[in-house]
């Protein structure tokens, strides 16, 4: 009897060690950075995966990227402000149902495009034409160089990755001399998904009015919102209502008695 129980706790105690290494490995998978199908610049093989930066939300991301690129000399020491393309957050997850990045591409771009928008020119977001002051003063149109609208200097790529039931996302950002193919910048990050409970997206949060500022809502007739008329009366010489408001309120203007 005493060999019977034996035999039965150790086939618990190996089934709960068989459990707890089952959730090793799953909290080990959950954190190994999978960059297959990856189009950015990935380390060398053998290397240790870089550490993300945990950000929070997808709009921090944004505001930490662009003040890094405003330090970038390329972009500090221009005197014309370069052409930038930003083709979108694009995803290499693997769901049962497609990640839409569409959140993320407004969120990331509205925030680089706020911080750098006195040194950066963006394709999807061209800021209107060049105007060079002349020396009397006068700003004049036509002395402005001819702008670079369709060939970019500069690309942002951006791409997200990490485990679909995961509860954050990994997503990697790169500054990219469009000629060179030179990498300026690489940053890699961990963010809420969006959408989540725990992350309200900023779009519903800047759309959403503070307090309650909507008017109220406006009569459709226009005759309703007119005062009421008083009853028209008749004229004792025509024995007719007046023509129109001025009589009504000045039945004999000229005094006639």
């Amino acid at each position: 009897m005493i060999s019977i129980r034996l035999a039965t706790v150790r086939q618990w105690t190996c089934g709960l060690v068989f459990v707890a290494a089952a959730l090793a490995l799953t909290a080990c998978a959950g954190d190994v950075d999978d960059v297959t199908g990856s189009r950015l610049t990935q380390p060398p093989v053998g290397t240790p995966p870089p550490k993300p930066t945990p950000a929070g939300d997808i709009t921090i991301v944004g505001q930490e990227v662009g003040h890094a690129i405003m330090e970038l000399p390329e972009v500090a020491n221009a005197t014309t402000p370069p052409l930038v393309q930003f083709t979108g957050v694009t995803s290499i997850i693997v769901s049962p149902v497609p990640i839409d990045t569409e959140p993320y591409t407004d969120l990331l771009r509205d925030r680089i495009l706020l911080i750098t928008r006195l040194k950066l020119r963006f394709i999807e977001h061209t800021l209107p034409p060049l105007v060079v002051s002349s020396k009397k003063g006068k700003k004049s149109a036509e002395a402005a160089p001819v702008q670079n609208t369709s060939n970019p200097d500069f690309q942002i790529l951006a791409e997200l990755r990490g485990r679909y039931d995961a509860e954050l996302y990994k997503i990697q950002v790169e500054f990219v001399d469009a000629h060179t193919r030179e990498v300026l910048f690489n940053g890699l990050y961990s963010i809420r998904k969006e959408g989540s409970p725990d992350a309200p997206s900023a779009i519903e949060q800047a759309n959403s009015p503070t307090g309650d500022t909507m008017a109220p809502p406006q009569p459709t007739n226009l005759e309703s919102t007119a005062p009421e008329k008083a009853p028209a009366t008749s004229s004792p010489s025509t024995g007719q209502a007046p023509a129109d408001p001025f009589h009504q309120a000045n039945p004999n203007p000229a005094g006639i008695q």
